[in-house]
């Protein structure tokens, strides 16, 4: 959840360290809304981390991500506001230290 109620978008960005990566993020807008779903999937998190703009209009919004791999293979994820300097998923932001969520 952010902060700033007039935030436009964030970017979202997941890796592993090469392992797969299988994930759910989720859109929710407002108090009362059903959540808008993505699942992610990829064999090699390290060789292809995944990327996403995602819209949040309208008022407040929280993105939840959530780890549905094995125990055994940890993703590292960032969710920052989107300023329109996105240049790679590969280069996960300097100033950001990216969470490593646990599967399970």
């Amino acid at each position: 959840s952010f902060p700033n109620p007039m935030m436009e978008r964030c970017h979202v960005a997941l890796r592993t360290e090469g392992r797969p990566l299988d994930a759910d993020l989720e859109l929710w807008q407002g108090p009362d809304n059903t959540p808008m779903k993505m699942r992610v999937y990829v064999e090699d998190g390290g060789l292809r981390p995944f990327g996403a703009i995602i819209e949040t209009p309208r008022g407040p919004n929280t993105v939840a991500v959530r780890n549905i791999g094995q125990l055994e293979f940890p993703m590292e994820t960032i969710v920052s506001v989107d300023d329109g300097t996105f240049t790679s998923t590969a280069n996960f932001q300097a100033d950001s230290k990216p969470m490593t969520i646990q599967g399970g």
